[in-house]
């Protein structure tokens, strides 16, 4: 083997692995980030909730022992959703910048929007109240209370049963 030929052999093994490296980051944007870490605390969400929503000090060893557990595999699961390994996330989530932190969370917000947005949309309409009400001031259309008194007359309070009632024996 020439030496000219070990030295391009040599120099592939460095490049190659270095565009595979470039290729997994470039999967992976700060858009993408926002919607793996919205599934992810909705899957943490949901496991706190299967355990009342309890502190760690709360809970026995063995339950909270399986709440560590199903907390790693809920996140593991959404990773896996989104075909990113923990490994590239975590490298990826280092290595951010501020402004893709900022475009981070701006897509959060956008996300929250859109799910209070489809979840306003999902819930059926207020039923409105009916357009007339009939109101009727006194005991019975014959004999009604007077709500206002005329000027000048002395009050009077009226206690009594209507005429067409009858009395309860």
């Amino acid at each position: 083997m020439s030496p000219r030929s070990a030295l391009l052999l040599v120099a592939s093994w460095l490049v190659i692995p270095g565009q595979a490296l470039a290729a997994d980051s470039a999967e992976l944007t700060p858009e993408k980030v926002a919607e793996i870490r919205r599934d992810e605390a909705q899957a943490l969400s949901k496991v706190d909730e299967e355990y009342g929503n309890r502190k760690s000090s709360e809970m026995s060893t063995a339950e909270r022992r399986e709440a560590i557990d199903k907390q790693k595999a809920a996140s593991a699961s959404v990773l896996e959703k989104h075909g990113v390994s923990g490994k590239d996330f975590a490298r990826y989530e280092a290595r951010m910048s501020p402004a893709d932190n900022a475009r981070a969370k701006a897509e959060e917000q956008r996300l929250a929007e859109a799910a209070k947005a489809a979840k306003a949309a999902k819930q059926p309409a207020p039923a409105g109240a009916p357009e007339e009400v009939h109101v009727q001031q006194g005991f019975s259309d014959e004999d009604p209370v007077e709500l206002e008194a005329t000027e000048g007359a002395e009050p009077s309070i009226d206690v009594g049963v209507p005429k067409d009632a009858e009395l309860p024996q």
